[in-house]
């Protein structure tokens, strides 16, 4: 009996450790921006929040500039939507006054791979974001 118990012990202890680690190996980062960038002028951006919000728009290459008005509350310049994660995989569709667009990626340690499809145009590329802390 003793000895199945013990087994029992080990095998969740491997279990949630393994989960723990997976987890972690993939997070999320919300200190900061995942950047694109399009042109030597512009940039696509994402920023995330704990709450599952995300934000979506273009900026000039001024990352710093960016996070004045780059959050929740400024609703004319930025689609927003709420993401999903699930292991490493990330999901969300964003809305606002300049349009709708649909993601799905991976994300890594400091990048997310991106597949957007923006709702009008049906039109699909893929972009690796890079993060920028604050």
């Amino acid at each position: 009996m003793k000895k199945n118990a013990f087994l029992f012990i080990c095998i969740v202890f491997s279990f949630s450790f393994s989960l723990k680690k997976e987890n972690t190996a993939c997070p999320l980062k919300y200190n900061g921006i995942y950047v694109f960038q399009l042109d030597t002028e512009h940039s696509a951006v994402l920023r995330f929040y704990k709450d599952g919000t995300v934000l979506a728009s273009t900026s000039v290459n001024d990352y710093m500039d960016v996070f004045s008005w780059f959050h929740k509350e400024n609703k004319d310049m930025v689609l927003k939507g709420t993401y999903k994660i699930k292991k490493c995989n990330i999901k969300f569709e964003v809305k606002g006054m300049t349009g709708e667009q649909k993601y799905k990626g991976r994300v890594s340690d400091n990048t997310i791979e991106m597949e957007l499809t923006d709702s009008e145009s049906k039109k699909s590329v893929n972009r690796v974001y890079t993060f920028f802390a604050l």
